[in-house]
């Protein structure tokens, strides 16, 4: 299969790139569809592989749009996820699916403080008929630096997300019942509690360095 090759930057503070191999396996581990990924060392530093999920088995291309696109909204322009699942209902083969892995995938940012969630980083694949289908997530990274606020926003009227409360109050919208909605918080909740042990595994190779300067998007979520 195909793949992208990810190498940190002389600029990086961390290691970006086990950093968001990191952010991938935990959200497989919390239920979400999620590119393939794992770390390999080239001349001593750490580069993500990341498996292409824009090619059929034959290697032929899917179609692809992101969420950008399906909204045919510009970069400067502001739109909040609630939006994007307006479009969905009548764009996507499997609305309900796709809506109700959209708000795990809002979870789980929030609960490891991926503050990069810009529509660009939310992708869709044709399913045929003129229909399309959530593509598996990428981009996915830790920022224990940053304020934990989404930078698109959960609604017009609520804002970004900040909250686990203001998450369950929108459920209905993603269409889950509460109970679903805390079925699947009590998931991600338990996959991102993890973090630490998925970090040393091989695949993402975190040194405790490492894990001191990550444990800020990971801990103190209330």
């Amino acid at each position: 299969m195909l793949a992208l090759g990810k190498f940190p930057s002389v600029g990086d503070e961390r290691s970006v790139t086990r950093g968001e191999v990191l952010a991938l396996q935990l959200a497989n581990l919390a239920g979400i569809d999620s590119a393939e990924s794992r770390i390999v060392m080239v001349h001593d530093q750490p580069v993500a592989v990341i498996q292409r999920f824009d090619r059929s088995p034959s290697q032929s291309r899917i179609p692809y749009m992101s969420g950008a696109t399906l909204l045919q909204a510009r970069r400067d322009e502001e739109h909040d996820y609630t939006e994007l699942i307006d479009v969905m209902r009548s764009k996507c083969k499997n609305f309900i699916q796709d809506a109700q892995q959209l708000w795990r995938r809002i979870v789980f940012n929030f609960l490891i403080n991926n503050v990069d969630d810009h529509l660009q980083n939310i992708g869709f694949l044709y399913a045929g008929d003129n229909q399309w289908r959530l593509a598996p997530a990428f981009d996915l990274n830790p920022f224990p630096d940053k304020e934990r606020e989404s930078k698109t926003w959960l609604t017009e009227d609520t804002g970004p997300v900040t909250s686990i409360a203001q998450l369950m109050g929108q459920a209905e919208r993603f269409n889950l019942s509460q109970t679903d909605a805390q079925n699947i918080l009590e998931k991600v909740t338990w996959a991102v509690s993890q973090w630490k042990t998925v970090a040393t595994s091989p695949e993402v190779g975190m040194t405790n360095v490492d894990l001191g300067e990550f444990r800020g998007a990971f801990e103190g979520v209330s």
